[in-house]
């Protein structure tokens, strides 16, 4: 019988978190930080999109510093300029217009888009 370790089905490991819902962040953070700490040593090909009325989340001093940290360890943190635009709509000062976001934080035309292409490419969907 050949058995498998969960570390030999790592190589291939890739997943999108999806939060729309500011008050879903802390869970998303938490479980990325649980995979982390579940698979290590090994870096799982993962991404963080923000999108929706979540989008104001990147005006917060200390989720920015979280997603800095996940940055730093390999994550990849995505922000849907649709919603950008939405929020900033009329309001050149926007503070979170895509200009003004820290450079880790990569911008996509449309979530649910990125969400699509990510699904074919193999990533498993996790909405906390």
């Amino acid at each position: 019988m050949n058995r498998t370790t969960k570390k030999e089905h790592i190589k291939n490991f890739k997943a999108i978190f999806h939060v729309n819902d500011e008050k879903r962040i802390n869970m998303a953070i938490g479980n990325i930080v649980n995979l982390m700490k579940d698979i290590s040593p090994q870096i799982p090909d993962v991404e963080l999109l923000i999108n929706g009325p979540a989008i104001i989340l990147f005006k917060k001093k200390a989720i920015l510093k979280q997603l800095l940290t996940l940055h730093r360890q390999g994550i990849r943190i995505v922000a849907c300029r649709n919603s950008i635009n939405m929020y900033c709509k009329n309001n050149p000062d926007c503070p979170i217009a895509e200009d003004r976001l820290p450079t880790f934080i990569k911008v996509v035309s449309a979530g649910v888009s990125e969400i699509i292409i990510k699904q074919n490419m193999g990533y498993a969907y996790i909405k906390p």
